[in-house]
C-alpha cells in the first residue's frame, strides 16, 4: 500500500494539471494545422502525453520511498586493505605504503595495466593536498597505484580518503 502525504498529493496535482494543459494544447494545435496528418505536431503531443506518464511514476516512486537513502559509510584505509587487501609490489624494493604502491611509468604502469581492470587503483592528490584512492586507473594528479586482490564491484568509483 502506498500512503501519500498531503505534500506529495499536491505536487501529484499540479504536475498533472500542467502537463494536462500541456497536452491539450499541443493538442489542439495538432488539430488545427492545415494538415490532418501532420504528424509531427501529434508525435509532439504524444510525446507529452509520455512525459505526464513518467512524472507521475517519479511523484509515485518517491511516495514510496520520500527520504533519500542516506549516503554510504566512507570507507576507511585500513579497512580498504582488509577488504580489497591490496598485492605486495614484487617488481622494486621497500615501495610506499608498506610495499603495494606502484609507479605510474614503466614496469610497474605495465603491471597495473595488465591487472583486471576490477582490481587496479590509483593514490590521486585531492584537494588540500589530501591523499585519495579511487577505484580504477586515473591519471589527473595521479601519485601511484595499486592492484588488490579483491575486484571493485560498484557502479561508481570508489573513494577511500587516507588521514
Amino acid at each position: 500500500m502506498i500512503t501519500l502525504t498531503d505534500i506529495h498529493m499536491q505536487r501529484l496535482h499540479a504536475e498533472a494539471t500542467r502537463l494536462s494543459e500541456e497536452v491539450d494544447r499541443r493538442l489542439a494545435t495538432a488539430e488545427d494545422t492545415d494538415d490532418p496528418d501532420d504528424w509531427d505536431a501529434w508525435k509532439e503531443a504524444d510525446g507529452i502525453a509520455t512525459g505526464y506518464k513518467l512524472a507521475l511514476q517519479d511523484v509515485v516512486r518517491e511516495a514510496t520511498n520520500p527520504d533519500p537513502t542516506p549516503p554510504a559509510p566512507r570507507l576507511t584505509y585500513d579497512h580498504w586493505c582488509e577488504q580489497y587487501r591490496p598485492m605486495a609490489n614484487t617488481l622494486i624494493d621497500n615501495a610506499p605504503f608498506d610495499g603495494a604502491m606502484f609507479e605510474t611509468f614503466g614496469a610497474e604502469l605495465d603491471a597495473v595495466r595488465a591487472a583486471d581492470p576490477a582490481c587496479a587503483w590509483t593514490l590521486i592528490a585531492g584537494d588540500d593536498d589530501t591523499l585519495v584512492i579511487l577505484s580504477g586507473i586515473h591519471f589527473a594528479n595521479r601519485l601511484g597505484h595499486f592492484i588488490t586482490e579483491r575486484p571493485w564491484v560498484g557502479g561508481e568509483p570508489a573513494e577511500i580518503h587516507i588521514d
